[in-house]
């Protein structure tokens, strides 16, 4: 889902605008909103600010480049440590620099998320998205670095004081864990009930489907989450990349992510240069090389830093 796929920390990647993002150039925000990395890069790469280097992490962090995202994300929360957004964007990266690391490196890694994490919320005990990170590092991380499921039990417990369709998918992910899955089934059925926008916990169901290998179920809830009127746009954006990953319905997923692209609604969490970079992969899949080279060009256009379109179009080439 989105373009926070690995499994630890995957589907957090619900990416939002914080507070820090108004204290930075409109321009700049925008940038990163529509999804040109490089151009955000190039604005943002001689300011020192504690905020413009915060969004310069984040754009890192969309790329995949995770060393820069981590050393702008820790420059940021230095300069301004009670800020909660970049304790919140910095345990992001730390996290996902952690799963590409040996496990030494990790493991203090995951570590830093875990205090990067907890700092965010103790700065904003209202944060319904820092509470669910949090809740998801406790779900997956073992005992020895901090890691339970009690742990995650509680934040569910304070998030549905929020937004009660969270607390349920917290819950779902606490029992998948127990491969208690019939349980963890009817916790997102509740949180779609329960959800300020069910059309994400419809594409969220669907991924549970696909990891269970229930590829039809995947496909209906996909096509549940695409019949709600009044869905943000990036729901197309999520629903092709979900039919990619199940590998249904191909044709439909590139015209999903057409739509979204094509919607005017670009948001951070759903960044242009990967919805092409999909559209390329799924291009290849149906043997339309050209057509893939080409998408991954504009993906490169719009992020030149993103290594899995630049070798994917090395590949075809």
């Amino acid at each position: 889902m989105k373009f926070f796929c690995v499994k630890i920390f995957a589907l957090f990647l619900l990416l939002f605008v914080f507070a820090a993002a108004s204290l930075a150039d409109p321009v700049v925000t925008e940038l990163l909103s529509s999804g040109h990395m490089s151009e955000a890069v190039s604005a943002l790469t001689s300011r020192q600010d504690a905020a413009s280097l915060s969004l310069l992490s984040r754009a890192y962090y969309a790329m995949e480049c995770w060393d820069e995202a981590v050393r702008y994300g820790e420059r940021a929360a230095s300069l301004d440590p009670a800020n909660a957004s970049y304790h919140l964007w910095l345990a992001r990266a730390y996290g996902r620099k952690a799963a590409d690391s040996n496990p030494f490196a990790a493991a203090g890694l995951a570590r830093k998320a875990k205090n990067a994490f907890e700092r965010s919320v103790q700065l904003d005990p209202a944060n319904v998205q820092a509470r669910v990170d949090l809740a998801q590092y406790y779900t997956e991380a073992p005992a020895v670095m901090g890691g339970g499921l009690d742990k995650a039990r509680q934040q569910a417990d304070e998030v549905a004081r929020y937004d009660r369709g969270m607390g349920h998918e917290i819950l779902a992910r606490v029992a998948e864990k127990e491969k208690q899955y019939a349980e963890a089934e009817a916790q997102w059925h509740a949180a779609i009930q329960e959800s300020k926008n069910p059309a994400d916990m419809w594409l969220q169901l669907a991924d549970f489907y696909r990891e269970r290998g229930r590829l039809d179920a995947m496909q209906s809830a996909v096509q549940s989450a695409l019949a709600l009127p009044h869905k943000r746009a990036e729901s197309y954006f999520d629903a092709g990349s979900e039919l990619y990953l199940g590998n249904r319905d191909l044709p439909g997923a590139v015209q999903c992510l057409q739509k979204y692209l094509s919607s005017g609604e670009l948001v951070e969490s759903a960044p242009a240069f990967r919805a092409h970079y999909l559209i390329g992969q799924l291009d290849e899949k149906m043997g339309r090389n050209g057509a893939a080279a080409a998408e991954y060009q504009a993906s490169l256009a719009l992020a030149s830093d993103f290594a899995p379109a630049r070798k994917a179009l090395s590949r075809i080439q």
